[in-house]
């Protein structure tokens, strides 16, 4: 891994690349490494390929809406359910001054701090134990991440209700969830389906999020939709691990990212995601 000593503070545990947009998840991209190691998927190229995809769109997600000027600060920001906090050190480079990360497993939160904590003034970084159906901090968070958390928890209305109110006034959240009404998904059905086979515990949780239910839950929080996009369109499993490793696969993978970003299309993606503002 490589150092990265502008975000170093005292104690602090060997930090990683900045995030690069890069196609195909290459052995010779310098963070894809990193990658492998911090969420164990170096010999799961399905798993590797559809995480990258996530954190290429969320990078032009955010790029893009800073560029609009949201959020209007950048003082305070949650990432709720971390995992491994790779996207909290993308937070703070995006010029978040603090970053709380909280996950529920406590292994996660571990990792998180030995790579990324820092007491770095205008860019320190924090990772608590936390379970997201009880964590309340209200009017505290400028920006809120919560990315493939809420279909895995038992009271996801609990949870987007704790989000709302912890945003600040004006504050921006992005969520994303799996996406029922997508080709990877309808894919996966039917091969369930033709071999006769119940569907996998892997798949039922996703199975139960078509993006229009994501959209109805937030109905009775007063938060304004921003935005919606998603992330995967085309690239199912056997398709990922039949081509990974190909010359033209990194093509293939930058173009389904295009058409996976147009609407309407970006609602049959895989992953979709959606910002929303808290008025004031």
């Amino acid at each position: 891994m490589t150092a990265d000593s502008g975000n170093v503070g005292p104690g602090v545990g060997v930090l990683v690349e900045p995030f690069r947009v890069a196609w195909g998840c290459r052995d010779d991209d310098p963070l894809q490494p990193v990658l492998d190691a911090l969420y164990d998927y170096r010999d799961d190229p399905e798993t590797r390929v559809l995480h990258r995809s996530r954190l290429n769109r969320f990078d032009a997600l955010m790029r893009s809406l800073l560029r609009r000027g949201l959020p209007r600060r950048r003082s305070a920001a949650l990432d709720l359910g971390c995992n491994a906090g790779y996207y909290s050190k993308m937070i703070s480079d995006l010029g978040f001054e603090e970053v709380l990360g909280v996950d529920l497993e406590p292994e996660f939160i571990d990792r998180a701090r030995r790579h990324f904590a820092s007491e770095v003034p205008g860019a320190r970084r924090r990772f608590e134990v936390a379970n997201a159906e009880n964590f309340q901090v209200p009017d505290r968070f400028d920006f809120i991440l919560c990315t493939e958390v809420i279909e895995h928890t038992a009271r996801p209305e609990r949870v987007l209700e704790n989000l709302a109110r912890s945003l600040a006034p004006g504050g921006i959240a992005v969520v994303t969830l799996p996406n029922r009404v997508s080709i990877p998904y309808a894919w996966a059905m039917l091969v369930h389906a033709l071999k006769r086979r119940p569907i996998a515990p892997v798949l039922r949780d996703p199975l139960s999020w078509p993006f229009t239910r994501a959209l109805k839950l937030f109905e009775p929080l007063g938060l304004e939709r921003v935005a919606t996009t998603g992330a995967n369109l085309v690239l199912t499993g056997p398709l990922i691990r039949a081509l990974h490793g190909a010359p033209l696969f990194p093509m293939l993978h930058r173009a389904d990212a295009a058409v996976a970003a147009l609407p309407p299309l970006h609602y049959f993606t895989q992953f979709f995601f959606a910002v929303w503002r808290r008025p004031g």
